[in-house]
């Protein structure tokens, strides 16, 4: 099923298909982060986001853990973190088989983003955060949402990722979709769980609230 959409909005994505969704240049793409580990291709994804002037991310926990096992202020123990949550496969991507000078240019990219971005469109104020809409860096790339969780600024809607919405919702045999809370949506449909059948990718488009998904079983994608 293919759905009809004017182009000319923001739209949120966390790991994108962009022909899933009719990306175009007039579209503007805000991504939540956790764009490197578990699985290949992340170092691409990332200089494409780096080369495309309609693109802007934010800083995931996975970005956090490269730029503290890679990066200048180097930290202790944040190469076995990162290895835990699968990140070996960048970590050898970027060190082994990259250039320094291509390393360098893609570790000051990731330094430079930021935590958390307010938008307004329409006349919806919109907080987006990879994590927990908290008040300091660490809540805002590591924390997580609870079903009870609610958006901490007055007539704000926080759009997160980080928290697979399985772990809110409860149905593991069911496609993941994104989770409308209090004043919080979350849309980590699980795609970086390899092994989860029911994962899927989720975008937001912020004008009309269009969900658009890629993976899953069954043929649904749109709602």
């Amino acid at each position: 099923m293919r759905a009809h959409r004017n182009h000319r909005h923001p739209q949120i994505y966390q790991v994108f298909d962009l022909e899933q969704i009719r990306f175009s240049d007039t579209d503007h793409l805000y991504i939540l982060g956790d764009v490197i580990d578990r699985g290949t291709g992340g170092v691409d994804i990332l200089e494409q986001i780096m080369e495309a002037p309609n693109m802007t991310m934010l800083l995931g926990n996975h970005e956090q853990m490269c730029l503290s096992t890679l990066g200048p202020n180097n930290e202790v123990g944040a190469r076995n973190l990162w290895r835990q949550n699968g990140g070996m496969t960048t970590y050898q991507e970027l060190l082994y088989h990259s250039t320094p000078k291509k390393r360098d240019r893609i570790l000051r990219f990731l330094s430079g983003l930021p935590d958390s971005l307010d938008l307004t469109v329409g006349k919806q104020n919109f907080h987006l955060v990879h994590g927990f809409p908290g008040y300091d860096h660490d809540t805002r790339i590591w924390g997580w949402v609870e079903p009870d969780s609610v958006s901490p600024y007055e007539d704000t809607a926080c759009i997160v990722g980080h928290t697979p919405t399985v772990f809110l919702t409860g149905r593991m045999e069911e496609n993941s979709s994104v989770w409308h809370g209090n004043g919080i949506i979350d849309i980590d449909c699980g795609c970086g769980h390899l092994n989860a059948p029911h994962r899927r990718l989720a975008c937001l488009c912020l004008d009309d609230m269009a969900e658009f998904y890629v993976g899953g079983t069954g043929l649904e994608d749109i709602t």
